[in-house]
């Protein structure tokens, strides 16, 4: 019985003198004196408070749930940046709290609210002020909620012939290093109509022989038609037609309008999935050069000249041995524009290995001299 009263005796001392703590001496049953303290932090609070429950993020929006306790008879939310808040700190001169108060949400009961429009990768928080029947504000909660970037959409690999009979496959091109612009068209007048842009950023980003790799598919038509359309716009980049599994190509991505021009990462992940409108060569200029794509020197041109070189075996399978006078750098290009192999030397022979080469058409330069050559294994 002492134990017991001495324990109401020390809570009312500590609730009566706010003390941090009370020790107090008690017997227990057995007749046992014990020693104990009373924390008065562990006092119930009657303060207003809230509980905030982030329920659900999305890529650009989230809900939230929060809980007022009893004592709570108002609350005041919003949800921003640090740096939004600290905006609104430097215009209205206010503390947390009164801002809630003057500019944010109220809530009396249990609310749940949808916020959306959020930006991916930045942290924002849920700001909360609890108030008592009186109006006074008591301590602010901030909790952190960061919207999460949604998964990147990947682009599926194909694999195609163009209309030259080179095979054309995409993660190949991707896996290089190069971003890979392609044009899905049909051969009629809104196709037609974006084709002078396409071709001239094509020779400003340097014609598929630095960072980007430009293809153009049409599914409807085959070779012989698609030729046509290339001769018509001066198309040297690979055209893949329904002959060379164009059509197939365009099911797989899907393609729901024509023209589509679509712009995939070396990720693989689509950058663009159709650029439109374009207006002019200037918007897929800057596409491209917010992705970090460079233009280049277009070198493309690359022509048979009446001056020869001594090549031979030609076709090759597992070598070439190419003599002329003062060779200097000799480069290997690809029926696409694309540089394989370069060699320095400063004699009048050079012995090139072709075995890893792919079946196809190249060209081999030396100086202004030029020759074209085929690798069949």
């Amino acid at each position: 019985m002492k134990k017991v009263i001495t324990v109401f005796l020390a809570l009312a001392f500590c609730l009566g003198l706010k003390a941090q703590a009370v020790n107090f001496t008690a017997t227990d049953v057995y007749g046992n004196e014990v020693q104990s303290i009373i924390n008065c932090d562990y006092v119930p609070s009657e303060d207003p408070q809230v509980i905030v429950n982030i329920d659900e993020v999305t890529e650009n929006s989230a809900w939230i749930t929060i809980i007022p306790n009893e004592f709570c008879a108002v609350f005041y939310y919003n949800l921003l940046s640090e740096a939004e808040m600290q905006a609104w700190i430097n215009y209205t001169g206010l503390e947390v709290g009164e801002i809630l108060r003057e500019y944010g949400l109220q809530g009396v009961e249990t609310t749940n609210h949808f916020f959306e429009g959020l930006e991916p990768d930045i942290e924002y928080f849920v700001w909360v002020v609890p108030a008592d029947e009186q109006g006074k504000l008591y301590e602010v909660q901030q909790v952190p909620l960061v919207v999460v970037p949604p998964p990147p959409d990947i682009m599926t690999d194909f694999t195609g012939t163009d209309i030259d009979g080179n095979e054309i496959h995409l993660y190949d091109i991707l896996d290089g290093g190069q971003t890979v612009l392609i044009n899905l068209f049909l051969r009629d007048a809104a196709s037609g109509q974006i084709m002078p842009y396409i071709t001239e950023s094509y020779h400003l980003f340097g014609c598929n022989q630095n960072d980007v790799f430009y293809i153009e598919i049409c599914p409807q038509d085959y070779d012989e038609e698609c030729r046509a359309w290339a001769k018509m716009y001066g198309v040297t980049y690979p055209t893949i037609s329904r002959t060379g599994g164009g059509n197939a190509i365009a099911q797989s991505i899907p393609v729901a309008y024509y023209p589509t021009v679509m712009i995939i990462k070396p990720d693989h992940s689509i950058a663009y999935r159709d650029l439109y409108p374009i207006m002019s060569t200037q918007t897929i200029v800057d596409a491209l050069e917010d992705l970090a794509c460079e233009q280049h020197e277009c070198t493309e041109g690359i022509e048979e000249t009446d001056q020869v070189l001594i090549l031979y075996p030609n076709p090759a399978n597992d070598f070439i041995t190419l003599k002329g006078k003062n060779l200097g750098t000799v480069s290997v290009f690809n029926a696409l524009g694309q540089m394989v192999d370069e060699f320095e030397t400063d004699g009048n022979e050079l012995y090139i290995g072709t075995a890893n080469y792919s079946n196809g058409i190249y060209f081999i330069k030396a100086s202004e001299t030029v020759m074209k050559f085929v690798v069949k294994h």
